[in-house]
């Protein structure tokens, strides 16, 4: 299927396509929403701050393609661990669980595009919870799971 005419946009913070081009506090932008390509993909745009990151998880229905732009990325996938620094692109595919962070002193800057898209369904649906229950993992375990996403916790103890 045709998604449309073709888009450009320069990844200038606070800009986007057909999205917010805002973040809500976590540093994430959302820059190119599926809707836009007829549900191929969908991009934001992530700033990570020192130490900053997100937490070994897997993806049932998406792969990320990620695009270092700015400072270092420490990433996991797999049984792999490697660093990303500035220009690299790094592919990390659904079924595998993966995490990265910011092992740096300076902010890392990334873009990411998840295929196929919907990841900003779960962005919007996670950001538009009531305040009081925006912080209970539970509840957000509930909406990361309709999305095919799931949290790698270790075990207690």
């Amino acid at each position: 299927p045709n998604a449309g005419p073709a888009m450009a946009r320069d990844l200038e913070p606070g800009g986007s396509v057909g999205g917010t081009g805002r973040e809500s506090g976590d540093g994430l932008v959302g820059r190119i929403p599926s809707s836009a390509t007829s549900g191929a993909s969908c991009t934001f745009e992530q700033t990570l701050a020192p130490g900053a990151g997100v937490p070994l998880h897997v993806h049932a229905h998406d792969d990320e393609l990620h695009v270092v732009l700015e400072g270092t990325v420490a990433m996991h996938c797999g049984d792999r661990d490697f660093t990303a620094a500035s220009g690299t692109v790094a592919f990390l595919p659904r079924g595998v669980p993966h995490a990265f962070r910011n092992p740096g002193d300076a902010p890392a800057r990334l873009v990411t595009v998840f295929t196929p898209g919907g990841f900003d369904d779960l962005v919007a649906e996670l950001r538009g919870m009531p305040p009081a229950d925006a912080g209970d993992e539970t509840k957000r375990d509930v909406i990361r799971a309709r999305h095919g996403i799931r949290i790698i916790r270790p075990a207690p103890g």
